[in-house]
C-alpha cells in the first residue's frame, strides 16, 4: 500500500481531517482515478462541514467501484450519499440499484416500499426510476410486479392523419418499402388514439397493396385483440403485492457482505458506520464470516480505547455454545493479545494454551506461548536495589525516552500488521 495513502488513513484516525484532506489531494493530484483516494477525501470534507464537495467525491466513488464491480464499496459510497441527501430520488434509486446487484431482495423491497409510500414523489417518476431497475431484476415474480409499460412508446407520439399522408405520398412516388413501413405506423397509431375503425379500413387497404406480407397477421391480431387486454395495475396494487412477498425474500450471503462493508468503513475509521453493519453480521446465521466479524468488532473497540468491551465482546462469544472447537480459536487468539497488550500475562498465557489445544498451528500461536511465558519469568526475578536506582535515573534521560518512543511505534506497527491479518 502506498506510503502517502496509509498516512491519510493515519491521519483520519487521528481525526486530523485538515491533514487527510490535504494528503488524499496531493494524491489526487498524481493519480485522478484512485478512487480510494477520493472515498478518504470525502470523508475528510464531510468532517469538516463541505458537503458540497463530498457529494461530488462521493458520486465519483459510486460510478468507479461500480464500473470495477467492487460492490461492498460501491455500497459504502451510495449509502453515505442516501444519508447525505435522504430525499433525494436518485440517491435512492441508486442504492435500490446496489442492493439489486448484492442480491439483497429484503433490503431493496424494504426501501422500496418505503419510497412508494412517499406521497412527495410523483407517480410517473416513480414509475420511470423503477423501469430502470427491472434489467437488474433476476427474481421473476418481483420482476413481473414492477415491469411497467414504457410511458410514451414511439407509435402514440405519431399523428395518425399525418402519418398517413406521408405513407401515401411515399407510395405515389414509388418508394413502396419505405411506405409500408409508415402505413403500419399509422395504423397503430390509430389504435393508441382508440380509433379502432380507422385502424381497421387501413388494414384493408395495407392488404390490397401487400397482400403476401408478414407483418399483415400480427397488425390483424392487434386490431382483433384491441380492447381485450387486462387493465394495467396501478402502483398501489404493485405495492400490495410487493409487500405480499416481502417476508419470503432474503439478501444472500448477508454476514459476508456486511463483514466486507464493515472492513471499508473500519479502514477509513468510521468506526460507528463499521459496528452498526458488523452486528448486522452477528445477527446472521453461522458462517465464518460471522467469526470473523467477532475479532473485527473487537479491534474496533480497542482502537477506540475501550479495551473492556473488546474482553466482554470475545468472552461472551467463547462462553456461548454459538461456536465449539477450532471455530473458537481466532477469538481466543485475539482475546489473548488484548490480555498480553494490557499486560495480564497470566491470562494471556491461559487463553494461549487453551488455543494451542485445538490448532496448534494457526498463525504465530506456539512463538506467542514461548514469549508470555519468558516474559512471565522475567517478572519473577528480583532486581538488585542499585540496579533499580541506575534504571531510574537512566529512565529521566532525554536519550532513552527518544529510543524508547522508537521502539513502541516499532512494536505497535508489528501489533497493527498482525491484527489486520486476523480480519482480512
Amino acid at each position: 500500500m502506498n506510503s502517502e495513502y496509509e498516512d491519510g488513513l493515519n491521519a483520519l484516525r487521528e481525526r486530523d481531517y485538515k491533514k487527510s484532506k490535504e494528503i488524499f489531494l496531493i494524491l489526487l493530484g498524481k493519480k485522478p482515478e484512485s478512487v480510494n483516494s477520493h472515498l478518504g477525501l470525502s470523508f475528510s470534507l464531510f468532517e469538516l462541514g463541505n458537503i458540497t464537495d463530498a457529494e461530488k467525491h462521493l458520486n465519483a466513488c459510486l460510478s468507479l467501484f461500480e464500473s470495477q464491480h467492487k460492490l461492498s464499496e460501491a455500497y459504502v459510497s451510495v449509502r453515505e450519499l442516501f444519508k447525505m441527501k435522504p430525499g433525494m430520488v436518485k440517491y435512492t434509486f441508486d442504492l435500490l440499484r446496489i442492493y439489486l446487484k448484492l442480491k439483497f431482495m429484503k433490503s431493496f423491497a424494504e426501501v422500496l416500499l418505503e419510497t412508494m409510500d412517499n406521497r412527495e414523489i410523483l407517480e410517473e417518476v416513480l414509475k420511470d426510476n423503477i423501469r430502470l431497475l427491472v434489467p437488474f431484476i433476476k427474481d421473476k415474480d418481483i420482476k413481473s410486479i414492477l415491469s411497467f409499460r414504457a410511458k410514451v412508446a414511439e407509435d402514440e407520439k405519431l399523428n395518425p392523419f399525418e402519418n398517413l399522408e406521408l405513407a401515401n405520398l411515399l407510395f405515389e412516388i414509388g418508394s413502396t418499402d419505405e411506405a409500408k413501413t409508415e402505413f403500419y405506423k399509422s395504423a397503430r397509431a390509430f389504435l393508441n388514439r382508440d380509433l379502432k375503425d380507422k385502424a381497421q379500413a387501413l388494414y384493408v387497404k395495407i392488404k390490397e397493396m401487400y397482400p403476401e406480407d408478414n407483418g399483415l397477421e400480427l397488425l390483424k391480431k392487434e386490431i382483433d385483440g384491441y380492447g381485450t387486454e387486462k387493465k394495467p395495475i396501478d402502483l398501489n396494487e404493485r405495492r400490495k403485492k410487493l409487500e405480499e412477498v416481502l417476508s419470503s425474500l432474503r439478501n444472500e450471503n448477508e454476514a459476508r457482505v456486511r463483514y466486507s462493508v464493515a472492513v471499508v468503513y473500519k479502514e477509513y475509521a468510521r468506526f460507528e458506520e463499521a459496528k452498526e453493519e458488523l452486528y448486522k453480521a452477528l445477527s446472521q446465521p453461522k458462517s465464518p464470516e460471522k467469526t470473523k466479524a467477532y475479532v473485527l468488532l473487537s479491534q474496533i473497540y480497542i482502537d477506540e480505547k475501550d479495551n473492556r468491551k473488546a474482553i466482554e465482546i470475545l468472552e461472551n462469544v467463547i462462553e456461548k455454545d454459538e461456536l465449539s472447537g477450532s471455530e473458537l480459536v481466532p477469538l481466543e487468539y485475539k482475546l489473548g493479545t488484548i490480555y498480553e497488550r494490557i499486560g495480564k500475562l497470566p491470562e494471556a498465557l491461559h487463553i494461549y494454551e487453551i488455543a494451542m489445544d485445538k490448532d496448534s498451528d494457526y498463525l504465530d500461536l506456539v512463538e506467542k506461548i514461548r514469549q508470555v511465558r519468558e516474559l512471565i519469568e522475567k517478572q519473577k526475578v528480583v532486581v538488585p536495589e542499585e540496579v533499580v536506582e541506575e534504571l531510574i535515573a537512566l529512565d529521566e534521560m532525554k536519550g532513552n525516552e527518544l529510543i524508547e518512543e522508537k521502539v513502541e511505534k516499532e512494536e505497535k506497527k508489528k501489533t497493527e500488521l498482525r491484527e489486520r491479518i486476523l480480519y482480512i
